[in-house]
């Protein structure tokens, strides 16, 4: 008998852009999500990044210029405009 986690019920590709509110440094990423069920039918997604397995982009949020957390999904394709507004100060910063 096979392991119910071998084959995904199907399979999507994503992608994903992030600015970090540390540094200021944006970058995209590609990903394959596997969707699958477990042994009680419940839902969960592996993710797959170059190849690799990676943990969700969702979750665990660290720049890799910095190694922050203060980092931030935005729209594919424009994570280069969110840098260059930092750039030019903006958000303004609370005073």
């Amino acid at each position: 008998m096979s392991d119910f986690r071998d084959t995904p019920l199907r399979s999507v590709e994503e992608a994903y852009a992030f600015a970090c509110l540390a540094c200021g440094h944006s970058w995209e990423q590609n990903y394959r999500i596997e969707h699958h069920l477990d042994e009680d039918n419940r839902p969960y997604f592996l993710y797959f990044a170059e190849g690799r397995r990676v943990p969700s982009p969702l979750n665990r949020l660290t720049c890799p210029q910095c190694d922050g957390h203060d980092v931030r999904i935005v729209r594919a394709g424009q994570a280069d405009s969110v840098s260059s507004a930092m750039d030019v100060g903006w958000p303004p910063l609370r005073r």
